[in-house]
């Protein structure tokens, strides 16, 4: 099966840190509805409005939608170059409605995979706000649960480093993924973001003792996981 596009590791590994900084300070959950698509540049602005007007009739606000810039990891992800993010009142895959919304996209696109679950925002209702000119990576991933009290203190302590370093990340949004459709469900996604697209490279290169602290991280304490960037249109 294809593979999206890949990216350098170096340029990917940093989204792991999306799981070691997670503010204390949540809003409300609601649900988060995560689509990975393929779709020709002519065909995507009409997927788009159609969806975002689907997605109301459900309860569902499309909060983000964008461009797949590439990927990396051994998830078993086909081919995609869109995205997009949907805010929900409540759980929407298992919905009768959401037969027809699923349908539309799939005649409209290639490669469709859905992920949901209650979604945690960081800063304030921080999805309703602006992700334009944002440099995005969304992290899948599986736990391998050896030890989930190691893990969390290893999420600690590589926060505490983090959280003294310059031109960092932000995480946006938290979701502990309960259905799937159109690949294997992950156990959660998290999305981050720089202020700007200068502010990656620059975290990373300045950070390469962090960056191998991380991949010992996945080493330890995940059994699967796949980093998506992305640009988002809205």
């Amino acid at each position: 099966m294809n593979t999206i596009k890949s990216i350098t590791k170096k340029t990917l590994s940093i989204s792991t840190m999306a799981l070691l900084l997670l503010s204390n300070t949540a809003s409300a959950q609601t649900t988060g509805v995560m689509g990975l698509f393929q779709s020709s540049n002519s065909g995507l602005p009409s997927t788009i409005s159609k969806l975002e007007i689907m997605a109301k009739t459900q309860g569902c606000a499309l909060r983000r939608e964008g461009k797949i810039l590439g990927a990396q990891g051994n998830y078993d992800l086909k081919d995609v170059n869109g995205f997009f993010f949907l805010e929900c009142e409540s759980a929407l895959l298992q919905k009768e409605g959401s037969e027809a919304l699923i349908t539309s996209l799939e005649q409209t696109t290639e490669n469709l995979m859905l992920v949901e679950g209650p979604v945690s925002q960081f800063g304030e209702f921080s999805l309703s706000k602006s992700g334009v000119n944002k440099s995005y990576i969304i992290k899948l991933s599986d736990y391998n649960n050896s030890s989930p009290q190691h893990r969390e203190r290893d999420v600690k302590a590589l926060g505490k480093i983090a959280q003294t370093r310059a031109h960092h990340y932000k995480t946006e949004a938290f979701v502990r993924i309960t259905n799937a459709h159109g690949m294997a469900r992950p156990d959660e996604a998290v999305v981050i973001y720089y202020d700007t697209p200068k502010d990656g490279p620059l975290f990373r290169k300045n950070n390469e003792d962090l960056m191998e602290k991380i991949g010992q991280f996945n080493q330890d304490h995940l059994t699967q996981f796949s980093y998506i960037a992305a640009l988002s249109n809205r």
